[in-house]
């Protein structure tokens, strides 16, 4: 046998008591009177391997007894129990220590653990009430508390916060587990002869505006889950079976009627009768089945056992289909800027004067210099033909008309000599930000479609009659606005496969200013994704910088360093557009689902109208909440 530790002997041996501590193979059998606590803490350091950090407070002796060899691990539950018999605790360290303490205000220190599977002796953690009262629950754990336990909890809380020991720590959360119940039974009852929707309006008719208990109909199993207080669901029971039996006292007979309350009665008809021949049976009259359209009911006539299998079918097709909510945005951000400045200029002699005609003329800008020089002409011509001047002074005139910007010019005739010079500058900036939002609620698969535009006339032919009379135009509408179209297929996990497709068209602006046919914008895109419930998912954009540069010039002279500039026009543009197109589904499966989704939209017109109107209510509140 080897000793345990020389320091337990030394100090046992002088007091003049014997331990007896042995290890074999990892196994360590211990028996110790009145040995040092120190000593033994020590000893318990080297067998486990753990470090201890002592509290100067802990002393006295200690006295163990062990017949069987022990592990190391159950070495060190022994060290912890032992130290809990002498009024310690130990506490693990962030570090991975132990520290022996006091047990008294060793709360304080206690790790927070979610279970308990630790380590530590003194421990905190935090338990979750769903239904019972905390202030209650805190009551009935007080009681098997250690005594240096710390136990909070506030009056209608849900959460308890317990510092103890790991046993305690186990049966708190027992009592929590116990006691932490609605108190609420839940069945679930089977139909054979009516609907269980009709069953879930019974009760709800029952149980009034604010009922003590909650019925849910499962129509493709065609049962009613239940749930409430144990006395009210027992008392609901019997007159759900009364309804449901009420149907077995008369026989079924030659023909039933099935109102539906979701399906569409003349898509389930043509499947009704597609199924007719598996329940023919020989010797009876063959199965038969209508749809009377102005109560949306189906008619079957057919033995009692076909009927009621086809009425579970019925049933089963006949529930509530989920709608989606689409909700699209399109957003554009473009930033136009364009610079334009030339010169243009005429020289000349008039009255059989030698001196040539020189100048320069730009179709890209306004005014036309020909026609400003033949006016200057016209005007101090010797001519008496009066209705000549006047037209060539109107040309000019009408030359003025596509002028942009500012412009500056001199003309005039001296010695028989014409002169003009015009100078033509602008410079513009046009900065849009458009923000679209469509939105389109429908049935799950059915296509759904949303336009809010105006239609504009778009002319596709001119013609004139024998002799140039009885001239006539030909054209057609083309609606322009914010269009949406949309097929939604909600598949398994809330998927929601789309069909989408998503157009924006607006006017630009006249072809010219001598036309009056139109020019318009489009931004358009079709494509199918998947997204899902709630989900914000891009469906493509544009990012575009154009930039152009246009310049004409007199070849040769337009290239001179500054001098050049007098025989030249310059146009510069630059365009800048940042197109995106944003797409979100969500699912409404119910009342409840729809409420919040229909609410936010009306609180939104609601301060919209406020504000521009400057009342405290508005007029949807009229139609919301209605006298």
């Amino acid at each position: 046998m080897k000793k345990l530790a020389l320091s337990a002997l030394a100090l046992v041996m002088a007091a003049g008591m014997l331990p007896v501590t042995s290890f074999a193979a990892g196994e360590h059998q211990i028996t110790m009177q009145q040995a040092d606590i120190r000593a033994f803490i020590n000893d318990v350091s080297i067998v486990t391997g753990k470090t201890f950090l002592v509290d100067p407070r802990v002393q006295g002796n200690v006295t163990i007894s062990s017949e069987e060899k022990l592990s190391p691990g159950e070495v060190f539950e022994v060290f912890k129990n032992v130290m809990r018999v002498h009024g310690y605790t130990v506490i693990r360290t962030s570090t991975g220590e132990y520290r022996v303490t006091l047990m008294q205000g060793a709360a304080q220190d206690a790790p927070f653990v979610s279970n308990t599977g630790y380590n530590s002796q003194f421990a905190t953690t935090v338990i979750r009430l769903q239904h019972a009262d905390a202030a209650d629950a805190a009551k009935l754990i007080k009681p098997v508390m250690h005594s240096q336990g710390i136990l909070t909890a506030n009056a209608g809380g849900s959460i308890i916060v317990v510092t103890d020991f790991p046993e305690n720590l186990n049966k708190a959360r027992q009592i929590v587990a116990a006691m932490d119940t609605n108190g609420l039974v839940t069945e679930t009852i089977s139909f054979r002869n009516i609907s269980a929707l009709d069953a879930e309006d019974t009760l709800k008719a029952l149980g009034g505006a604010r009922p003590s208990f909650k019925a849910i109909a499962v129509p493709g199993t065609n049962s009613l889950v239940l749930e409430g207080p144990p006395s009210e669901v027992a008392r609901l029971k019997p007159i759900l079976d009364q309804i449901d039996n009420a149907g077995t006292i008369t026989p079924r007979g030659a023909v039933s009627v099935m109102p539906l309350r979701f399906a569409n009665g003349e898509d389930l008809i043509e499947l009704m009768q597609n199924l007719l021949p598996a329940y023919t049976r020989e010797g009876q009259p063959a199965p038969s089945v209508a749809y009377e359209s102005g109560s949306n009911s189906i008619v079957i006539s057919a033995s009692g056992e076909a009927q009621e299998a086809l009425e579970q079918i019925i049933r089963r097709l006949d529930v509530r289909r989920p709608q989606v909510l689409v909700e699209a945005m399109i957003v554009e951000i473009s930033d136009t800027v364009a610079r334009e400045l030339g010169v243009q200029w005429a020289f000349g002699g008039l009255d059989g004067n030698a001196i040539p005609f020189i100048g320069t003329n730009f179709s890209r800008q306004a005014p036309n210099m020909l026609t400003l020089a033949g006016a200057l002409a016209g005007a101090n011509s010797t001519g008496a033909d009066g209705e000549t001047t006047t037209n060539i002074a109107s040309a000019a005139v009408s030359s003025l008309i596509g002028l942009d910007g500012g412009a500056f010019g001199a003309g005039g005739v001296d010695n028989d000599s014409l002169f003009a010079v015009v100078v033509n500058a602008i410079e513009t900036d046009e900065d849009s930000n458009i923000l679209s939002t469509p939105f389109v609620t429908t049935l799950d698969n059915e296509p759904a479609s949303f336009i809010v535009g105006q239609e504009i006339p778009i002319t596709t032919g001119e013609s004139l009659g024998g002799n140039n009379v009885n001239p006539f135009r030909t054209f057609e509408r083309k609606e322009v606005g914010i269009k949406l179209d949309v097929l939604p297929q909600i598949s398994e996990g809330d998927v929601i496969r789309m069909e989408i497709k998503q157009e924006v068209s607006s006017i630009a602006g006249a072809l010219s200013s001598l036309s009056s046919d139109f020019i318009t914008n489009t931004r358009g895109i079709e494509t199918t994704v998947l997204a899902n419930d709630g989900e914000i998912i891009v469906l493509g954009g544009l990012i575009q910088d154009d930039e152009q540069i246009e310049i004409a010039k007199v070849p040769i002279l337009g290239d001179v360093p500054v001098v050049g500039n007098l025989f030249k026009s310059k146009g510069k543009s630059r365009k800048k557009t940042n197109l995106m197109v944003f797409l979100r589904p969500t699912i409404i499966r119910s009342q409840a689902d729809a409420e919040p989704l229909t609410r936010r939209r009306l609180d939104q017109m609601r301060f919209q109208d406020m504000q521009q109107s400057g009342r405290d209510s508005s007029k949807i509140d009229s139609f919301v909440y209605p006298q």
